[in-house]
Protein backbone atom coordinates (compact mmCIF):
# COMPACT_ATOMS: atom_id res chain seq x y z
CA UNK A 1 0.00 0.00 0.00
CA UNK A 2 1.31 3.67 -1.05
CA UNK A 3 1.66 5.64 2.04
CA UNK A 4 -0.02 8.46 0.87
CA UNK A 5 -3.11 6.08 0.91
CA UNK A 6 -3.39 5.29 4.59
CA UNK A 7 -5.94 6.58 6.84
CA UNK A 8 -5.15 9.66 9.11
CA UNK A 9 -5.09 7.10 12.21
CA UNK A 10 -2.75 4.77 10.15
CA UNK A 11 -0.60 7.27 9.78
CA UNK A 12 -0.88 8.91 13.21
CA UNK A 13 0.59 4.64 14.25
CA UNK A 14 3.15 4.35 12.00
CA UNK A 15 4.50 7.46 12.77
CA UNK A 16 4.60 7.19 16.26
CA UNK A 17 6.01 3.19 15.96
CA UNK A 18 8.91 5.04 14.07
CA UNK A 19 9.41 7.80 16.57
CA UNK A 20 9.36 4.89 19.67
CA UNK A 21 11.83 2.85 18.07
CA UNK A 22 14.35 5.89 17.65
CA UNK A 23 14.08 6.14 13.98
CA UNK A 24 15.05 2.21 13.06
CA UNK A 25 12.51 1.76 10.17
CA UNK A 26 13.34 -2.31 10.78
CA UNK A 27 12.77 -2.23 14.79
CA UNK A 28 9.83 -0.16 13.60
CA UNK A 29 8.11 -3.14 11.30
CA UNK A 30 8.65 -5.38 14.31
CA UNK A 31 7.20 -3.55 16.40
CA UNK A 32 4.22 -2.88 14.33
CA UNK A 33 3.28 -5.87 13.41
CA UNK A 34 3.40 -6.92 17.32
CA UNK A 35 1.29 -3.84 18.05
CA UNK A 36 -1.49 -4.12 15.03
CA UNK A 37 -1.26 -8.06 14.06
CA UNK A 38 -4.74 -7.60 12.11
CA UNK A 39 -3.63 -4.80 9.88
CA UNK A 40 -1.29 -4.83 6.94
CA UNK A 41 2.29 -3.88 7.51
CA UNK A 42 3.99 -1.11 6.13
CA UNK A 43 7.83 -1.83 4.85
CA UNK A 44 10.66 -0.06 6.37
CA UNK A 45 10.80 2.82 3.40
CA UNK A 46 7.20 3.56 4.03
CA UNK A 47 8.28 4.51 8.01
CA UNK A 48 10.80 6.91 6.30
CA UNK A 49 8.75 8.02 3.60
CA UNK A 50 5.79 9.07 5.83
CA UNK A 51 7.96 10.57 8.56
CA UNK A 52 10.09 12.30 5.66
CA UNK A 53 6.91 14.11 4.50
CA UNK A 54 5.51 14.90 7.69
CA UNK A 55 8.65 16.82 8.48
CA UNK A 56 8.58 18.64 5.59
CA UNK A 57 4.62 19.19 5.29
CA UNK A 58 2.75 18.46 8.38
CA UNK A 59 -0.68 16.77 7.40
CA UNK A 60 -2.64 18.87 5.08
CA UNK A 61 -5.50 16.63 3.92
CA UNK A 62 -8.68 16.08 5.35
CA UNK A 63 -9.19 13.30 7.90
CA UNK A 64 -11.05 11.19 5.32
CA UNK A 65 -9.56 11.96 1.68
CA UNK A 66 -7.96 8.46 0.78
CA UNK A 67 -7.48 9.56 -3.01
CA UNK A 68 -6.09 12.28 -5.08
CA UNK A 69 -7.95 13.62 -7.51
CA UNK A 70 -6.86 13.50 -10.96
CA UNK A 71 -8.06 16.11 -13.95
CA UNK A 72 -10.32 14.51 -16.39
CA UNK A 73 -7.61 15.95 -19.42
CA UNK A 74 -4.83 14.43 -17.59
CA UNK A 75 -6.76 10.88 -17.20
CA UNK A 76 -7.45 11.07 -21.18
CA UNK A 77 -4.14 12.12 -22.31
CA UNK A 78 -2.90 9.11 -19.93
CA UNK A 79 -5.14 6.34 -21.76
CA UNK A 80 -4.60 8.48 -24.88
CA UNK A 81 -0.58 8.00 -24.76
CA UNK A 82 -0.72 3.88 -23.77
CA UNK A 83 -3.16 3.65 -26.90
CA UNK A 84 -0.76 4.83 -28.81
CA UNK A 85 1.96 3.02 -27.82
CA UNK A 86 1.62 0.72 -24.98
CA UNK A 87 5.34 -0.16 -24.15
CA UNK A 88 5.55 3.29 -23.05
CA UNK A 89 6.74 2.84 -18.94
CA UNK A 90 4.43 4.55 -15.90
CA UNK A 91 7.30 6.18 -14.89
CA UNK A 92 8.37 8.04 -18.84
CA UNK A 93 4.51 8.83 -18.46
CA UNK A 94 5.19 10.44 -15.09
CA UNK A 95 7.89 12.52 -16.47
CA UNK A 96 6.16 13.61 -19.88
CA UNK A 97 2.71 14.48 -18.23
CA UNK A 98 4.55 15.99 -15.08
CA UNK A 99 2.45 13.53 -12.75
CA UNK A 100 3.23 11.19 -9.95
CA UNK A 101 3.62 8.35 -11.22
CA UNK A 102 1.62 6.15 -8.76
CA UNK A 103 -1.23 8.79 -10.10
CA UNK A 104 -0.34 7.19 -13.69
CA UNK A 105 -0.66 3.76 -12.19
CA UNK A 106 -3.66 4.20 -10.59
CA UNK A 107 -5.37 5.52 -13.81
CA UNK A 108 -4.45 2.45 -15.70
CA UNK A 109 -5.33 0.16 -13.02
CA UNK A 110 -8.85 1.83 -13.16
CA UNK A 111 -9.33 1.01 -17.07
CA UNK A 112 -8.03 -2.72 -15.71
CA UNK A 113 -4.71 -2.42 -18.08
CA UNK A 114 -1.83 -4.53 -16.48
CA UNK A 115 1.64 -4.65 -17.56
CA UNK A 116 1.93 -7.70 -19.24
CA UNK A 117 6.03 -9.70 -19.63
CA UNK A 118 7.17 -10.07 -23.26
CA UNK A 119 8.07 -13.63 -23.80
CA UNK A 120 12.09 -14.24 -25.38
CA UNK A 121 11.36 -16.58 -28.19
CA UNK A 122 13.68 -18.23 -30.73
CA UNK A 123 13.70 -16.36 -34.30
CA UNK A 124 11.67 -17.91 -36.89
CA UNK A 125 12.06 -17.29 -40.53
CA UNK A 126 10.27 -17.57 -44.12
CA UNK A 127 10.52 -21.55 -44.84
CA UNK A 128 10.46 -22.35 -40.56
CA UNK A 129 6.56 -21.91 -40.49
CA UNK A 130 5.93 -25.04 -43.07
CA UNK A 131 8.44 -27.08 -41.55
CA UNK A 132 7.55 -26.60 -37.96
CA UNK A 133 3.63 -27.16 -39.07
CA UNK A 134 4.77 -30.53 -41.10
CA UNK A 135 6.88 -31.50 -38.35
CA UNK A 136 3.43 -31.19 -35.57
CA UNK A 137 1.37 -32.48 -37.99
CA UNK A 138 3.60 -36.04 -37.80
CA UNK A 139 3.31 -35.91 -34.08
CA UNK A 140 -0.07 -35.22 -33.44
CA UNK A 141 -1.08 -37.68 -36.25
CA UNK A 142 1.07 -40.56 -34.63
CA UNK A 143 -0.18 -39.45 -31.48
CA UNK A 144 -3.72 -40.35 -32.36
CA UNK A 145 -3.29 -43.54 -34.23
CA UNK A 146 -0.70 -44.99 -31.03
CA UNK A 147 -1.37 -43.58 -27.34
CA UNK A 148 2.71 -44.76 -26.77
CA UNK A 149 3.92 -42.99 -30.02
CA UNK A 150 5.59 -40.04 -27.48
CA UNK A 151 6.65 -42.70 -25.05
CA UNK A 152 8.97 -44.14 -27.66
CA UNK A 153 10.47 -40.79 -29.10
CA UNK A 154 14.38 -40.32 -27.20
CA UNK A 155 14.84 -36.60 -27.33
CA UNK A 156 18.02 -35.32 -27.01
CA UNK A 157 20.21 -31.99 -27.36
CA UNK A 158 23.36 -30.59 -26.20
CA UNK A 159 24.17 -27.66 -24.02
CA UNK A 160 27.03 -25.59 -22.61
CA UNK A 161 27.43 -24.93 -19.36
CA UNK A 162 30.17 -22.15 -18.36
CA UNK A 163 31.30 -20.51 -15.20
CA UNK A 164 29.02 -18.06 -14.42
CA UNK A 165 26.06 -19.26 -16.54
CA UNK A 166 22.67 -17.49 -16.58
CA UNK A 167 21.72 -15.53 -13.96
CA UNK A 168 18.52 -13.53 -13.45
CA UNK A 169 19.57 -10.77 -11.48
CA UNK A 170 15.80 -9.36 -10.81
CA UNK A 171 14.71 -12.87 -9.22
CA UNK A 172 17.79 -12.73 -6.76
CA UNK A 173 17.66 -11.50 -3.00
CA UNK A 174 17.70 -12.13 0.23
CA UNK A 175 15.37 -11.80 2.85
CA UNK A 176 16.80 -10.10 5.89
CA UNK A 177 15.77 -8.30 8.99
CA UNK A 178 19.12 -6.41 8.45
CA UNK A 179 20.59 -5.62 4.99
CA UNK A 180 23.49 -7.96 5.02
CA UNK A 181 25.60 -5.62 2.11
CA UNK A 182 25.64 -9.53 0.48
CA UNK A 183 27.64 -9.45 -3.09
CA UNK A 184 27.69 -11.74 -5.96
CA UNK A 185 30.73 -11.61 -8.54
CA UNK A 186 29.91 -11.38 -11.97
CA UNK A 187 33.35 -10.74 -14.03
CA UNK A 188 35.91 -13.52 -13.82
CA UNK A 189 39.28 -13.37 -15.49
CA UNK A 190 39.38 -17.14 -15.32
CA UNK A 191 36.78 -18.67 -17.35
CA UNK A 192 35.45 -22.44 -17.93
CA UNK A 193 33.01 -24.34 -19.41
CA UNK A 194 31.37 -27.73 -19.66
CA UNK A 195 30.15 -29.09 -22.81
CA UNK A 196 26.95 -31.82 -21.63
CA UNK A 197 24.68 -34.05 -23.35
CA UNK A 198 21.36 -35.67 -22.46
CA UNK A 199 18.45 -37.44 -23.42
CA UNK A 200 14.55 -38.16 -22.26
CA UNK A 201 12.64 -40.73 -23.55
CA UNK A 202 8.90 -41.25 -21.54
CA UNK A 203 10.07 -40.65 -18.02
CA UNK A 204 13.88 -41.90 -18.28
CA UNK A 205 16.65 -39.15 -18.33
CA UNK A 206 19.58 -40.69 -20.39
CA UNK A 207 22.60 -38.61 -18.78
CA UNK A 208 23.29 -35.95 -18.31
CA UNK A 209 26.88 -37.18 -19.79
CA UNK A 210 29.99 -34.68 -20.17
CA UNK A 211 31.51 -34.40 -23.49
CA UNK A 212 34.95 -34.09 -24.48
CA UNK A 213 34.93 -30.77 -25.86
CA UNK A 214 33.33 -28.85 -28.70
CA UNK A 215 31.52 -31.37 -31.21
CA UNK A 216 31.99 -31.84 -34.68
CA UNK A 217 31.16 -34.80 -36.80
CA UNK A 218 34.00 -37.35 -36.01
CA UNK A 219 33.62 -36.51 -32.29
CA UNK A 220 29.71 -36.65 -32.50
CA UNK A 221 30.20 -40.12 -34.50
CA UNK A 222 32.56 -41.32 -31.86
CA UNK A 223 30.20 -40.41 -29.06
CA UNK A 224 26.99 -42.19 -30.94
CA UNK A 225 29.87 -45.36 -31.20
CA UNK A 226 30.66 -45.59 -27.29
CA UNK A 227 28.89 -43.23 -24.34
CA UNK A 228 25.88 -43.11 -26.28
CA UNK A 229 25.58 -46.82 -27.30
CA UNK A 230 26.53 -47.94 -23.71
CA UNK A 231 23.81 -45.35 -22.36
CA UNK A 232 21.22 -46.96 -24.35
CA UNK A 233 22.12 -50.24 -23.02
CA UNK A 234 21.10 -49.44 -19.75
CA UNK A 235 17.11 -48.87 -21.00
CA UNK A 236 14.87 -51.69 -20.77
CA UNK A 237 14.82 -53.77 -24.06
CA UNK A 238 10.89 -52.48 -24.72
CA UNK A 239 12.35 -48.78 -24.95
CA UNK A 240 15.21 -49.64 -27.69
CA UNK A 241 13.52 -51.76 -29.49
CA UNK A 242 11.25 -49.45 -30.90
CA UNK A 243 13.04 -45.65 -30.05
CA UNK A 244 12.80 -43.05 -32.51
CA UNK A 245 15.80 -40.99 -32.36
CA UNK A 246 15.42 -37.15 -32.13
CA UNK A 247 18.09 -34.97 -33.04
CA UNK A 248 18.37 -31.08 -34.03
CA UNK A 249 19.85 -29.66 -37.06
CA UNK A 250 23.61 -28.83 -35.26
CA UNK A 251 26.42 -29.23 -37.90
CA UNK A 252 28.06 -32.22 -36.37
CA UNK A 253 24.45 -34.15 -36.56
CA UNK A 254 24.53 -33.73 -40.21
CA UNK A 255 27.84 -34.78 -40.94
CA UNK A 256 27.85 -37.44 -43.95
CA UNK A 257 29.34 -40.28 -41.61
CA UNK A 258 27.42 -39.48 -38.50
CA UNK A 259 24.05 -39.93 -40.52
CA UNK A 260 24.31 -43.09 -42.34
CA UNK A 261 25.61 -44.20 -39.15
CA UNK A 262 22.22 -43.11 -37.80
CA UNK A 263 20.95 -44.77 -41.21
CA UNK A 264 22.26 -48.03 -40.36
CA UNK A 265 21.21 -48.47 -36.80
CA UNK A 266 18.44 -46.13 -36.15
CA UNK A 267 15.24 -46.70 -38.36
CA UNK A 268 13.33 -44.43 -38.26
CA UNK A 269 15.19 -41.46 -37.05
CA UNK A 270 14.22 -37.72 -36.46
CA UNK A 271 16.61 -34.78 -38.03
CA UNK A 272 18.53 -32.72 -40.62
CA UNK A 273 18.05 -34.78 -43.37
CA UNK A 274 16.45 -37.84 -41.25
CA UNK A 275 13.61 -40.02 -41.61
CA UNK A 276 11.34 -37.23 -40.32
CA UNK A 277 12.55 -34.03 -40.97
CA UNK A 278 13.23 -31.56 -38.00
CA UNK A 279 12.30 -28.46 -38.11
CA UNK A 280 15.10 -25.32 -37.94
CA UNK A 281 14.84 -22.87 -34.90
CA UNK A 282 12.49 -25.02 -32.63
CA UNK A 283 13.64 -25.58 -29.47
CA UNK A 284 9.79 -24.95 -28.10
CA UNK A 285 9.29 -28.37 -29.43
CA UNK A 286 12.06 -30.22 -27.61
CA UNK A 287 11.79 -30.90 -23.81
CA UNK A 288 15.43 -30.47 -23.64
CA UNK A 289 15.15 -26.90 -24.15
CA UNK A 290 11.63 -26.23 -22.73
CA UNK A 291 12.22 -28.01 -19.24
CA UNK A 292 15.83 -29.84 -18.70
CA UNK A 293 18.42 -27.49 -19.76
CA UNK A 294 16.31 -24.49 -17.39
CA UNK A 295 16.08 -26.73 -14.79
CA UNK A 296 19.25 -28.07 -14.25
CA UNK A 297 21.05 -24.70 -14.62
CA UNK A 298 18.61 -23.05 -12.36
CA UNK A 299 19.92 -25.58 -10.05
CA UNK A 300 23.21 -25.99 -10.64
CA UNK A 301 23.89 -22.48 -10.54
CA UNK A 302 22.05 -21.32 -6.70
CA UNK A 303 26.35 -20.33 -6.31
CA UNK A 304 28.83 -19.69 -8.81
CA UNK A 305 31.28 -22.66 -9.22
CA UNK A 306 34.63 -22.32 -8.10
CA UNK A 307 36.53 -24.51 -10.91
CA UNK A 308 35.51 -27.09 -13.66
CA UNK A 309 35.34 -30.11 -11.27
CA UNK A 310 33.19 -28.08 -9.22
CA UNK A 311 30.85 -27.35 -12.51
CA UNK A 312 31.14 -31.06 -13.62
CA UNK A 313 29.82 -32.43 -10.30
CA UNK A 314 27.20 -30.18 -10.16
CA UNK A 315 25.53 -31.32 -13.28
CA UNK A 316 26.18 -34.88 -12.69
CA UNK A 317 24.35 -34.19 -9.27
CA UNK A 318 21.49 -32.40 -9.90
CA UNK A 319 21.03 -34.54 -13.00
CA UNK A 320 20.98 -37.40 -10.91
CA UNK A 321 18.21 -35.54 -8.66
CA UNK A 322 16.26 -34.65 -11.28
CA UNK A 323 16.38 -38.15 -13.05
CA UNK A 324 14.48 -39.82 -9.56
CA UNK A 325 11.37 -37.35 -10.19
CA UNK A 326 10.04 -39.57 -13.03
CA UNK A 327 6.53 -37.96 -12.81
CA UNK A 328 7.84 -34.58 -13.80
CA UNK A 329 10.08 -36.12 -16.71
CA UNK A 330 7.12 -37.74 -18.43
CA UNK A 331 4.34 -35.30 -17.73
CA UNK A 332 6.93 -32.68 -19.75
CA UNK A 333 7.73 -35.27 -22.43
CA UNK A 334 3.87 -36.12 -22.79
CA UNK A 335 2.96 -32.09 -22.87
CA UNK A 336 4.65 -32.10 -26.25
CA UNK A 337 1.46 -32.96 -27.62
CA UNK A 338 -0.24 -29.73 -26.64
CA UNK A 339 2.40 -28.26 -28.04
CA UNK A 340 2.31 -29.54 -31.49
CA UNK A 341 -1.36 -28.75 -31.27
CA UNK A 342 -0.93 -25.32 -30.60
CA UNK A 343 1.98 -24.79 -33.07
CA UNK A 344 -0.41 -26.39 -35.72
CA UNK A 345 -3.70 -23.74 -34.60
CA UNK A 346 -0.61 -21.17 -34.99
CA UNK A 347 0.65 -22.23 -38.24
CA UNK A 348 3.70 -23.46 -37.13
CA UNK A 349 4.54 -20.05 -35.24
CA UNK A 350 5.09 -18.91 -31.85
CA UNK A 351 2.79 -20.38 -29.45
CA UNK A 352 4.58 -20.56 -26.20
CA UNK A 353 2.97 -17.27 -24.73
CA UNK A 354 -0.85 -18.83 -25.70
CA UNK A 355 -0.07 -21.80 -23.21
CA UNK A 356 -1.40 -21.66 -19.97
Amino acid sequence: MEDGYYSSQHTADIHFVYGFCNGNANAAVREYARRFPNRPIPNSRTFIRIHARLAENGIRRPADERVRLVAPQDEEEILRLVTQDPRLSIRRIANRMNLCKWTVWRVLKREGLHPYHFRRVQDIIGPDYAARSVFCSWITRRARIDQTFLKRIMWTDEATFTRLGYVNHRNEHLWQLENPHAVRPSSFQHQFSVNVWAGIIDDILVGPIILPGTMNGPRFLEFLQTQFHDALMELPVAYRRRMILQLDGAPPHFARDVRNYLNEHYVPWVGRDGHVAWPPRSPDLTPLDYFLWGTLKQRVYVDIPGTREDLVQRIIEHGNMLREDKEMIRRYTQHIAIRATACLQNRGGYFEQLLN
